[in-house]
């Protein structure tokens, strides 16, 4: 399979297929390997998408990382395709927004400076060179261009593929945390 659109349904299809309790556990181990991870340890910055119900669930990073970090979500602008990140202080400061996504509130600071920040990039399917396949919209995409930070993925182990074809505009993110394994680029670890 090599046309995204086909992937992405297979994808799709694959989350859509587990059970909630298997959801619910691989959720937990994911976001506890992310928690226990060095670059997370070590930012003072996290910049973390708010996750839908397809997503790896990123609700324990951002609870446990809004009592002694900074947590900045994405808020796409309603004009064009462009997406900022704004500062959360609570979980109540998360609103409904497009695409029927939680996002900061508008009153909500933005932020362009990330300093000793980690990034939490959401996909569908990372491959094991760290590229990932998203949802096709390229908010990220234009995100990542500018951004110097630490890149890490969340991803189901089952939703892991070996490689994918990727553009020059492709940007690999550094590591990626499942709930079996976790991938370096070039080399993966076991837990």
């Amino acid at each position: 399979m090599t046309d995204k659109k086909a992937l992405r349904k297979h994808f799709k299809e694959i989350r859509l297929s587990m059970s909630a309790e298997e959801r619910k556990q691989a959720d937990v181990a994911v976001q506890q390997a992310f928690l226990d991870s060095e670059e997370y340890k070590s930012c003072t910055t996290v910049l973390a998408y708010v996750s839908s119900d397809i997503e790896v669930s990123t609700a324990e990073i951002v609870r446990k990382a809004l009592k002694s970090k900074i947590v900045l979500c994405p808020r796409c602008e309603k004009n064009g395709n462009i997406m900022y990140f704004h500062r959360i202080n609570s979980t109540y400061d998360l609103k409904e927004g497009r695409f029927g996504i939680f996002e900061p509130d508008e009153s909500c600071e933005k932020y362009c400076v990330f300093d000793n920040a980690l990034c939490i990039v959401p996909a569908l399917s990372y491959d094991k060179d760290g590229y990932r396949l998203g949802f096709g919209m390229g908010f990220y995409d234009r995100f990542l261009a500018d951004y110097n930070g630490i890149k890490l993925g969340l991803c189901y182990d089952n939703c892991m593929s070996e490689s994918f074809c990727h553009d020059g505009y492709d940007i690999s993110v550094d590591k990626v945390f499942t709930d079996k394994d976790i991938y370096t680029i070039n080399t993966k670890e076991r837990k």
